[in-house]
């Protein structure tokens, strides 16, 4: 008897154990999807670029004791709109696609003869990106994205560099990090950083960085994205799901 209630009792500790580690983790929606916000709206997400030179040969970098590749500060800004996935998306949670203006620039110094070059390249792009929502707290995420770029260089300020290794079209898929927190309600605020993972155009052999005078530059784009949720039209239906499956998700927390 003695037995069976020392059973009985470590039993119920360890249940409300692990319903008590349940309902710890269990965190509130970073997005209500009972139809209270659209799944869609704007953002605008203003930045700095840097062109970080490369000079690790393994990594398709010069190494060239006569040349001194520096990066500079630049600026972008871009605006676009999102989508989150019915149900809150599975692997990715929602997309996006947005137009930016951005100035890429750095300098090169050439010891041998001393002489210096600048380069201040401005683009205009098309980026599409997939987003996934890894969600910490009740207000704080991680969010990884991989997406596509595509600039075309309006101008650049002369003198011309020569020689100007870079196309006038560039085309890569990219990868963005960011640490996102939940301000309000229908307010978000995520902090990210973007660099190319792979250059389609101009092709040079699978390498991610810019070939610009005697050097290569990798991109490192830090950006702000400002995110906020628009509330329906008057009129507008909530979305209506059949798939029993769907319908689950849709029920559950948002990307949790």
């Amino acid at each position: 008897m003695i037995k069976k209630i020392v059973y009985i009792s470590i039993l119920i500790l360890v249940n409300n154990s692990l319903i008590g580690q349940f309902y710890q983790k269990k965190k509130l929606p970073l997005v209500d999807l009972n139809g209270s916000y659209k799944m869609n709206h704007f953002f605008i997400s203003p930045g700095l670029t840097f062109m970080l030179p490369n000079e690790i040969k393994i990594l398709g970098g010069i190494d060239n004791d006569d040349i001194n590749a520096r990066g500079r500060l630049a600026y972008k800004f871009e605006i676009g709109e999102y989508y989150i996935f019915p149900g809150g998306g599975n692997v990715f949670n929602y997309m996006d696609y947005s137009l930016s203006y951005k100035r890429l620039s750095g300098s090169e110094l050439n010891i041998s003869n001393d002489t210096k070059s600048i380069f201040k390249k401005r683009y205009l792009g098309l980026n599409y990106n997939l987003n996934n929502i890894i969600q910490l707290t009740n207000t704080n995420f991680l969010q990884n994205s991989i997406g596509l770029n595509l600039d075309f260089m309006l101008f650049e300020k002369k003198p011309t560099p020569i020689p100007n290794d870079t196309k006038r079209l560039l085309f890569s898929l990219h990868y963005k990090f960011g640490y996102g927190f939940k301000i309000q309600n229908r307010l978000f605020i995520i902090p990210n950083i973007e660099t190319p993972i792979l250059n389609f155009r101009k092709w040079e052999n699978g390498k991610s960085t810019y070939g610009i005078f005697n050097s290569r530059y990798r991109p490192i784009l830090f950006s702000l994205r400002i995110l906020w949720l628009k509330r329906p039209n008057p009129g507008d239906c909530p979305p209506v799901y059949t798939d029993p499956d769907m319908q689950n998700r849709y029920e559950q927390n948002f990307m949790e």
